[in-house]
């Protein structure tokens, strides 16, 4: 334990290619030897402050050569120095005992099993024969894309049903030919569970500052979209994965009883068309959710809905006539209405970090979904503070994206929207 090194670098700078030198600098200088992996993570200014691959030409300026290298755009991230919406951290480790592999599958939105598949190919490929008996994968996917409609932004409710029906048909072909729409992350970390049972997994997708319009994954020194990139780590280091939420089951229960094709679409629910049936359950009155409401009313009450006989929290982003819009995908059966709030998430936060509390750390990773940050506000630095609390010193990154979760042999597949989802290593406390 004694011989491994891991450090947090950030910048803040404006400009792209000197933002990228400006990380790794931070970055490495605490560093006694070259790292193992480095992780990359941005927002999406840098895509008008000089590009991304100027950003990763500063990047390789400094970082040493066949350094393996994965990372992407995000809404914002949370590390030791601070909470942060704009600017670049990254988080490189030191060790002899540690193993490294990297891949990445192309075309997400398009076909997730191929791309899935293609990442697990290129993984294994480039695995060392390790002799270490456990596998971590940081499974970091392409998000969302709205899909643009002529004339005017995507609206998040819809009255129209022509207008309704038109983006249906809209978001098949669009996934096809352009790769907009749903980011398909869910089937993408469903496959990768499928063909690697073994492994200890976390999820976080790629996104910008909430817009959905654009998003980048970043490997080695090229730049992607649509894309899958992944980094496998065997080490002797012990490990663990954990996710949890801060949402509560109300006593509103009812029946998903028609789906679409797809298992993105609900149209009914009780038998009943959706969207009505939903305001009749809730007591909200006929035109509650609009423009103005949508963003904040999914926040506070997501549903739980069923997926191969687990829960899967979501929430719906659009409403489109009489229907509503899920983006993973869902089954039918019996679902509920949850409700969270402020006080709930970081009391998420605080019992998702006691769960580690028998492994003294040395790094951490954490995705996030973005919603903490509209949640919480100015209060989002006290789960900063709570991260300080548990790993001290030592280095962490909470990457706030918009679809996220883990995998463990033991725990399975957890998946769902406003949820932490961490990865700690270091050594059990004997």
């Amino acid at each position: 334990m004694s011989d491994i090194c891991a450090a947090i670098g950030m910048s803040r700078k404006w400009d792209a290619r000197e933002a990228g030198r400006e990380v790794v600098r931070n970055t490495i200088k605490q560093l006694d030897t070259p790292p193992n992996f480095f992780l990359l993570f941005s927002t999406i200014h840098y895509k008008d402050h000089g590009g991304f691959q100027e950003f990763l030409n500063g990047v390789w300026d400094v970082l040493p050569k066949n350094t393996p290298l994965i990372g992407g755009t995000i809404a914002g991230f949370i590390n030791n120095y601070g909470c942060y919406t704009r600017g670049a951290t990254a988080l490189a480790v030191s060790y002899p005992n540690m193993n490294i592999s990297i891949g990445y599958g192309k075309n997400t939105k398009r076909n997730p099993v191929k791309a899935a598949k293609s990442c697990i190919k290129m993984i294994n490929e480039n695995s060392f024969n390790s002799h270490y008996e456990d596998r971590f994968l940081l499974d970091f996917i392409s998000g969302p894309g709205v899909i643009r409609m002529p004339g005017g932004k995507m609206k998040k409710v819809v009255k129209s049903g022509i207008t309704s029906k038109f983006i249906k048909q809209l978001l098949g072909i669009s996934q096809v030919l352009f790769q907009k729409g749903l980011g398909r992350e869910d089937e993408i970390f469903e496959v990768m569970v499928e063909k690697l049972p073994n492994d200890y997994m976390i999820l976080g997708t790629s996104i910008d500052d909430y817009k959905g319009l654009d998003n980048y994954q970043f490997y080695n020194s090229e730049i992607f979209t649509n894309s899958t990139v992944n980094l496998a780590i065997s080490t002797d280091l012990d490990f663990d994965v954990y996710s949890n939420h801060g949402m509560e089951k109300t006593e509103i229960n009812f029946e998903i009883t028609k789906i679409s094709k797809d298992k993105h679409i609900v149209y009914e629910i009780n038998n009943k068309p959706a969207v009505p049936e939903l305001l009749r359950l809730m007591n909200w009155r006929e035109d509650f959710l609009n423009e103005d409401t949508m963003a904040h009313t999914i926040m506070y009450y997501p549903i739980s809905f069923k997926r191969n006989n687990r829960e899967v929290p979501a929430v719906m982003p659009f409403i489109l006539k009489d229907s509503i819009m899920i983006p993973c995908v869902i089954d039918k059966g019996r679902s509920s209405i949850l409700t969270t709030s402020g006080k709930n998430l970081l009391g998420a936060i605080k019992n998702n970090l006691n769960y580690f509390n028998d492994i003294e750390p040395s790094f951490g990773l954490s995705s996030a979904c973005m919603t903490i940050l509209q949640s919480l506000g100015y209060k989002v630095s006290e789960v900063q503070l709570e991260l300080k609390k548990y790993f001290g010193d030592k280095p962490f990154i909470m990457f706030v994206c918009a679809g996220e979760g883990s995998y463990s042999p033991e725990k399975g597949i957890n998946y769902a929207n406003m949820s932490f989802n961490t990865a700690i290593f270091g050594k059990k406390n004997s």
